[in-house]
């Protein structure tokens, strides 16, 4: 197990089970690091079917990742995690105040959850399964979910209006992931300048680690 470098900001002894080559476990480690939270990674090797061990299951019944232990207490799905990490930390400034500005965000969290990550979760499951012809239909739901964002960010900086939330680097990871198997996001102009901006937030470091890794293992299901 590898200790995170962030400066403690709880007294809760937190446990990350996840594997950095999936957005949603990317997104929790990035939150906690914006949010100065500590906590202890735990790798589970995606790879080597870890997550469907008896260990795991016991944490995750779903034998999914990411799952956050606090203080021997589990929870489960990277929206839920995220959202409990900001009400951990007492400076967060990734979830509003605002009930209306809430709701904002929130909506694009459920959109990562309901619309963006299942169509990546069902691409790379089949892709590293050895189907490497990308069902169609899939590909047309995605560019269909890549302009609903770019339209949005047609109109204002960020997700949810002018400021930076939690469901910017929720949907950033979810993204950077599936462009590795489906260009063109070059041709959205707004979501490649938002992509862009994402990029240049130190937390995003992180996001950059685990894509070289999953893209090692997309290489090696090409060679």
């Amino acid at each position: 197990m590898l200790s995170s470098t962030q400066e403690a900001s709880t007294s809760k002894k937190l446990i990350l089970y996840g594997d950095e080559i999936s957005p949603p476990v990317r997104f929790v480690m990035m939150t906690a690091s914006m949010l100065n939270i500590d906590y202890t990674f735990h790798k589970i090797d995606l790879f080597k079917s870890e997550n469907k061990s008896d260990f795991y299951k016991k944490i995750n019944p779903l034998q999914k990742v990411p799952a956050l232990s606090v203080d021997g207490e589990i929870i489960c799905d990277s929206h839920a995690i995220a959202l409990y990490l900001c009400r951990l930390s007492k400076y967060q400034k990734l979830y509003p105040s605002d009930d209306l500005m809430k709701a904002a965000v929130d909506q694009m969290l459920y959109f990562n959850a309901t619309n963006l990550f299942p169509i990546d979760s069902f691409i790379f499951t089949e892709y590293f399964a050895g189907k490497k012809s990308i069902s169609n239909e899939k590909v047309i739901e995605w560019h269909s979910s890549l302009k609903y964002i770019d339209d949005k960010l047609n109109k204002q900086r960020w997700l949810a209006g002018e400021e930076m939330w939690l469901c910017d680097i929720c949907c950033g990871a979810t993204i950077s992931s599936l462009e590795l198997l489906i260009p063109g996001v070059e041709k959205y102009i707004a979501l490649q300048s938002w992509m862009q901006r994402l990029q240049k937030l130190p937390c995003f470091k992180i996001n950059y680690s685990g894509l070289m890794k999953l893209n090692n293992y997309v290489k090696l299901i090409d060679s």
